[in-house]
């Protein structure tokens, strides 16, 4: 009986493998290994007979099968995941061979050059879809060697096919959600590569529909013995006495075991209910004392790992509030104490005094207008409306505006012109408060596009680095708009370049400079 299950094993899964690999049952082979094997469709129409008669008759009522890589059986195959969708299938999101060893070569610049042990000591490992698996530690700053900014954007960007891909299955996710009548799910990768999603039963749905075109349809495998008949299984004596006494020891065994580690369980179990309680209360400094490092260890990691979250947000919502109500005071101030005096009859509001006040709005309005744009960005409402665009037609819009910005280079992007022109008015206008020349370049790099927006001024201390991007931010701690703007500008870039599919890096040297580089999707 053993050998019996070992052959249909591998029976069933030599036929997977072509329907992983084949889009057709065309040319399969079956081997009977002393008994007859059928593959039909679903409706018994005859794919192949390894008793060479291509035929259906004397079949049992029930298959003994469903050969279908995307709805494994798990009895025949139980190391599959658990959607039954096999991890060979990948359909659109495989890479293409140009791609594929682009990312190769960035992978191994990236471990041997820019992060060296970051990646397993078996050397680089792929995904299903050939995209090289790279450890990236994001606490740390992306290293800054040749290619390393490069190799960095690349490993954690998608490509243009998995782009595509992507979008078709969050649609497909969307309609399946539309039918409930629930909100989109959002549809991401996680950090090996796969496909997640919030609404699980939606993806493994959407997935299917997505990949069905790239495997072999369904088939129906029945094993019979050579005569046709119904392969039969061997039956055994049964000793019921010992059966039932083994059954008592194994029983005894885990209830003590299960006393043991329900005893061992409660406690940390408690001492994170404890927590959670104090953390209700308002009391965000509650941590627990990691002892283990089980599963219970790393949900005491996790919780503490959530509460530092949880304070870090809090202490940034506070800074803001008080930020804003900063940028606020000066402007209304000043708009209060010209009116008060007008209405005194203390101050005459002629046209010089009408226009300063006109200034202060306008600095009011400019404000309301950067937080409005950040907010629709950072919650994905912000409307672009991308075409194809000559960026060095722009560049040199960006020089006619700016007789001290020098540009060069060039090459196809797609894009919304109003807020790539926005991108690069903040990036020149934030150089020019510290740099006296200012050059920005446009080059295409594989399938993006890169542009670097550099100055010559006093540059940024390594550990401000991290915050450049930071809502109201400034490099000046004076805070003062001549020399660094309401701190919104960087927040901003970082927003829309994001919302284009593209990324922006940041690098410093004090005394020499900064560099700011955006990557784009190429046209």
């Amino acid at each position: 009986m053993g050998d019996t299950l070992a052959s249909d094993e591998r029976t069933y899964q030599a036929l997977l493998t072509h329907a992983v690999q084949n889009r057709t049952w065309d040319g399969v082979k079956l081997e009977p290994n002393g008994r007859r094997l059928v593959l039909t469709t679903p409706e018994r129409k005859p794919i192949a007979d390894s008793g060479g008669s291509v035929g259906v008759s004397a079949l049992p009522a029930t298959p003994s099968a469903l050969i279908d890589p995307l709805n494994v059986d798990l009895k025949l195959a139980p190391d599959a995941p658990t959607d039954r969708i096999d991890k060979r299938v990948t359909g659109p999101f495989t890479l293409l061979t140009d791609d594929r060893a682009q990312l190769d070569e960035a992978a191994q610049l990236y471990v041997t050059r820019c992060a060296p042990g970051s990646h397993a000591p078996g050397g680089i490992q792929h995904s299903a879809g050939g995209r090289p698996l790279v450890a990236i530690d994001r606490t740390r700053p992306i290293p800054t060697g040749p290619g390393c900014v490069l190799a960095d954007q690349l490993l954690s960007s998608s490509s243009p096919a998995e782009i595509l891909a992507m979008r078709q299955l969050t649609a497909l996710v969307g309609a399946c959600r539309k039918q409930k009548n629930a909100p989109e799910a959002q549809v991401r990768f996680d950090t090996n590569w796969d496909v997640v999603s919030d609404d699980s039963e939606c993806l493994v749905s959407a997935r299917r529909t997505q990949l069905r075109p790239y495997v072999a349809p369904p088939a129906l495998l029945f094993v019979t013995e050579a005569t046709g008949e119904p392969t039969q299984s061997t039956e055994f004596s049964v000793d019921i006495g010992r059966i039932a006494l083994v059954a008592a020891i194994i029983l005894l065994l885990t209830v003590g075991v299960s006393v043991l580690l329900a005893t061992k369980l409660v406690r940390p179990l408690l001492a994170l209910t404890a927590a959670a309680e104090r953390m209700h209360r308002g009391e965000l400094d509650a941590r627990v004392e990691v002892r283990s490092g089980g599963e219970i260890g790393r949900l005491a990691q996790a919780f503490n790992a959530m509460a530092e979250h949880r304070a870090r947000i809090d202490s940034q919502r506070r800074a803001m509030t008080n930020d804003i109500s900063h940028e606020l005071r000066n402007p209304i101030g000043t708009i209060r104490s010209w009116l008060e005096g007008a209405k005194d009859r203390v101050v005459q509001l002629d046209e010089g005094r009408l226009s300063a006040l006109l200034n202060e709005t306008l600095v009011l309005q400019h404000l309301v207008d950067d937080l409005q744009d950040l907010a629709k960005a950072e919650a994905g409402e912000l409307r672009l409306h991308p075409e194809p665009i000559d960026l060095g037609e722009q560049l040199e819009q960006l020089a006619a505006a700016y007789p001290r910005v020098r540009v060069e280079g060039g090459g196809q992007v797609h894009a919304d012109p109003v807020r790539l022109r926005q991108i690069l008015t903040n990036l020149v206008t934030n150089a020019l408060r510290y740099g006296t020349v200012v050059r920005v370049r446009a080059a295409r790099v594989a399938e993006h596009v890169r542009i670097d927006v550099s100055d010559n001024g006093i540059g940024i201390a390594e550990a401000d680095l991290p915050h450049v991007f930071d809502r109201f931010w400034r490099a000046d701690r004076s805070r003062t708009r001549e020399t660094g703007g309401t701190g919104l500008g960087l927040a901003i870039v970082q927003a829309l370049v994001k919302a284009h599919g593209g990324s922006v890096t940041v690098d410093s040297e004090i005394g020499r400079g900064t560099r700011f580089t955006i990557t784009l999707p190429g046209h």
